[in-house]
């Protein structure tokens, strides 16, 4: 639901439909922006709470509709007070309904002293409350471990102090899809050896490295699809044209490639048939559901042969084996 949201937005401001914000209001959308970014980062920083952001959403859209029939104000995420309960201890229903009536009472009787109360003093009283959101453990934590991942969280927080919560979450958003985008046109790739014990180990992607003798096992880490199917032909390509020693068939690991989509399919059935003119057969294990059904609508379970698709490297080996004999 976030996603889509910010997707949303995203695309009224490409085509400048601005009168879709002034529809909503700058209020609400900020309002609400506010409450989808704050859902998810409590539910990081909080390993008390279990939340369901997508509930939780749900629940302020139907407040916001509320507010909107009855004429009353936006309702938000509201950070500082969420902030306020979880500190506090507060795990349940009764917490939230206990600040809902100390705030009722403060705004029947007490507004009249609260105007002698500096603005200055509310907005200490915020920012030390606010404060405690930031997890800088958990900063540090992450640089060490996903520096890629810490650099888009400090540009995230400088373009919402620099630029406004709506801004600083569509740019958050735009580079999380295009690191995502890169990791899948770009993803890990490894060409796969037996030890001496009979376990598998992963090595850099060089012709030569056979599993067995005239049999190669390449692993390939994203669903291929049409922006890195290119990289993947290519390098099938390359371990079967500049193997030292002669190749009789070529297994792909798809343990991580759960789809296929049409271009890929297409350029799979192009490389199965290139390769057979080489004398190389194109196998595959360690097949999900996802893809098996990928392989079967798109005519790839018969091109590449039933024989040759395998729930383990293990059964690969030994069909592989049974055939050489």
């Amino acid at each position: 639901m976030a996603l889509l949201t910010a997707g949303f937005l995203l695309l009224a401001r490409l085509l400048k439909l601005g009168f879709l914000a002034d529809f909503l209001s700058r209020t609400v959308l900020i309002g609400f922006l506010t409450g989808v970014g704050f859902q998810v980062g409590i539910a990081v920083l909080s390993d008390m709470l279990k939340l369901d952001e997508n509930r939780d959403l749900l629940g302020i859209s139907a407040a916001n509709a509320a507010a909107a029939l009855s004429g009353t104000f936006v309702v938000n995420g509201s950070p500082t007070q969420t902030a306020m309960v979880e500190t506090s201890g507060g795990s349940s229903q009764l917490a939230h309904l206990s600040t809902a009536l100390v705030v009722m009472l403060v705004l029947l009787f007490l507004t009249g002293p609260l105007q002698f109360l500096p603005v200055c003093v509310l907005g200490a009283i915020v920012f030390t409350i606010a404060v405690r959101l930031v997890d800088l453990r958990g900063l540090n934590d992450l640089q060490r471990k996903s520096p890629r991942e810490w650099i888009l969280a400090l540009v995230t927080a400088a373009s919402v102090v620099l630029f406004g919560v709506e801004d600083g979450i569509l740019l958050a958003l735009v580079l999380s899809l295009l690191q995502h985008v890169r990791h899948s046109y770009q993803p890990s790739v490894a060409v796969k050896t037996q030890t001496a014990d009979g376990n598998w180990q992963a090595s850099a992607v060089e012709p030569g490295r056979t599993a067995t003798p005239g049999l190669v096992v390449y692993w390939f880490g994203s669903d291929l699809f049409y922006a890195n199917v290119d990289r993947f032909v290519a390098q099938v390509r390359r371990l079967t044209t500049e193997s030292p020693s002669p190749l009789s068939w070529l297994v792909v690991d798809a343990g991580a490639i759960t789809s296929v989509d049409y271009t890929a399919g297409g350029a799979l059935k192009e490389l199965v048939k290139d390769l057979a003119q080489h004398g190389v057969a194109l196998a595959l294990a360690h097949i999900s559901e996802s893809l098996k059904a990928d392989l079967d609508r798109q005519g790839l379970t018969e091109v590449i042969g039933p024989n040759r698709q395998f729930e383990t490297l293990r059964e690969c080996l030994a069909a592989y084996a049974s055939r050489t004999r």
